[in-house]
């Protein structure tokens, strides 16, 4: 009788660890999405940009779908980002009963602060209660003048900070040997 029991429940641990195929409420299907969303075009002097956004309202869900379409270049052209990670490891107790709390979070914020002038929305598509959006913006000579500034701003900037850095050291060595010469006189 213990064995026939111990089969059951065996046989029912087996089967609730089988799982299932079927996708729950929250899965994702991408094949009703335009093809512009998961691959944007690419053309020679344009960014492009894409926006999903589901609203009760189409209006609301055209302008938000718009915006994130336009925040997505606006991230391309220009981003700050910040991140902390932050790792814990503890112990409590001796040998095997010792507990250890292990605890990892990471944070990551970006910060975009562009002028996105001439921006224009290619595409929408309203599909099953949900906006995409494509957004085009071109990259005319003044754009690719204040990219190559930002750029070559960057570059100076990493290059003083490396001189900088290099004359700390140098001058650190420097006092290193100045005090082994007098250590050597006394």
């Amino acid at each position: 009788m213990c064995r026939l029991t111990t089969l059951v429940v065996a046989g029912f641990l087996l089967a609730g660890c089988g799982g299932s195929k079927t996708q729950g409420p929250g899965a994702k299907n991408t094949s009703d999405m335009p093809d512009f969303v998961l691959n944007p075009p690419k053309q020679a002097g344009f960014l492009f940009g894409t926006g999903i956004a589901e609203q009760q309202s189409p209006q609301l869900a055209k302008e938000t779908a718009d915006l994130r379409a336009r925040k997505e270049i606006g991230t391309v052209l220009s981003s700050k980002i910040s991140s902390m990670l932050k790792d814990f490891l503890g112990q409590a107790g001796v040998g095997s009963t010792a507990e250890v709390t292990e605890l990892s979070n990471s944070v990551t914020r970006s910060i975009t602060e562009v002028d996105l002038i001439g921006v224009t929305i290619e595409k929408r598509e309203y599909i099953n209660g949900k906006m995409y959006s494509l957004a085009k913006y071109p990259l005319d000579d003044s754009m690719k003048k204040l990219v190559t500034d930002a750029v070559n701003k960057s570059l100076t900037s990493k290059e003083a900070l490396l001189s900088q850095f290099r004359a700390k050291q140098g001058f650190e060595e420097l006092d290193k040997q100045l005090d082994k010469m007098k250590a050597s006189e006394q």
